[in-house]
């Protein structure tokens, strides 16, 4: 998510010099004004809505670098030129093509070689002259994913999962990654990731494998999202018709089968995105706000089937009978399952997944979430309204 969506739906510009105020005081046991301020010639730092940053007008080497490696767009060279050359601009002109400027009273802090990069829930600050970046949960936001990543990783138990350097409250340090995030990765090297990627994680499934009848499970995830629906209707201001039908027809497609689902500890956001891949093609997993119990199947739709690819949830769900979709949805676990049935415990935990994301977000936020998964089902032939 770029500074340029954040500002649709949040005043990013307050939240971002709120929150690094906070986090001069509780990392740095430091009272330092920030603000955000209209002239683009005054401060060192400069804010780019449509980068996601804010830098020094004339960044370090390694500090350009990341920027141009986070815009390396796999398969898609005109996107990645265009990419490139924007960013190109914007460093070339010292901070015309900014929309804000940031003030920060202690000066000596703006260093070429740190950024800042807003995030959903937290922001980031990246140090690459110390080779870490400090992760601060954003001001007015519920620290209760924040609790949930501390849960895994301030003692990792696996190495495929990065520990903190350094953590409090509602802050974190972690060194900088050294690779390449999976989504920037072209064949073959990225097959060969992706199967890295699943035998690393089979480790935390086997220690934490156990099964329920699929229409328990489906029935606690049904009521779990009934539960906080009013919710979405009272403080978010949404129609929940169609989620209701939804259920329903989940509830439907399950009736009759007695298949045990084998639940797991999930990642919940196993998207190409979250996956470091290191030169000597090591992998780390990061990113686990959102981990959780779930089926095996949710983390393998999700990197394997529908991750960064519009339409591609739609296309899951219409082609499940497909050797293509059922192989690797089944792919860690080589039993025969009725499609059908996992195609509604997958819906009903992805909506569950949306559901509890919306209602942890402040005020209106997070309703084009849902908005965009039921785009989604309704092009289904099972979700059809």
């Amino acid at each position: 998510m770029t500074i340029q969506e954040m500002l649709e739906r949040e005043d990013i510009y307050t939240i971002l010099s709120e929150t690094l105020e906070e986090y001069f005081s509780m990392v740095w046991g430091r009272n330092v004004s920030v603000k955000v301020e209209k002239s683009l010639f005054k401060n060192r730092y400069v804010i780019y809505p449509r980068l996601g940053i804010v830098s020094a007008r004339f960044p370090s080497w390694k500090v350009a670098k990341d920027i141009y490696n986070q815009f390396n767009v796999q398969g898609n060279l005109k996107r990645k030129l265009f990419a490139w050359g924007y960013i190109t601009l914007c460093f070339l002109t010292g901070g015309l093509m900014a929309s804000r400027t940031l003030y920060v009273s202690e000066k000596e802090w703006c260093k070429r070689d740190r950024y800042i990069l807003p995030c959903n829930r937290k922001i980031r600050i990246f140090d690459y002259g110390k080779g870490y970046v400090d992760a601060i949960l954003k001001v007015g936001f519920s620290d209760t994913y924040f609790k949930n990543e501390l849960k895994y990783r301030a003692k990792p138990e696996y190495s495929f999962i990065p520990p903190f350097l350094e953590y409090g409250d509602r802050w974190y340090r972690e060194a900088i990654l050294t690779g390449r995030a999976l989504v920037r990765i072209s064949e073959p090297a990225y097959t060969e990731a992706v199967e890295k990627t699943k035998k690393e994680i089979r480790l935390l499934y086997n220690d934490t494998l156990h099964h329920e009848s699929i229409t328990s499970y489906c029935q606690r995830l049904v009521d779990s999202i009934q539960k906080k629906l009013p919710i979405l209707v009272n403080k978010k201001g949404m129609s929940v018709e169609y989620v209701n039908n939804v259920l329903d027809k989940c509830k439907k497609y399950v009736n009759g089968f007695d298949t045990p689902v084998p639940l797991v500890t999930s990642h919940g956001d196993l998207q190409t995105g979250n996956i470091m891949v290191g030169e000597n093609g090591k992998v780390t997993i990061y990113d686990w706000e959102t981990a959780g119990e779930r089926s095996i199947w949710f983390d393998m739709g999700k990197l394997l089937l529908y991750s960064q690819r519009k339409g591609g949830y739609a296309h899951m769900i219409d082609n499940r009978e497909n050797y293509e979709v059922s192989s690797r949805l089944l792919s860690l676990d080589n039993k025969k399952y009725p499609m059908t049935g996992i195609i509604a415990v997958l819906v009903l935990e992805e909506m569950a997944f949306f559901v509890d994301e919306i209602v942890d977000l402040p005020g209106t936020m997070g309703t084009e979430i849902m908005d965009r998964l039921t785009d989604e089902l309704k092009n289904t032939v099972l979700f059809r309204v």
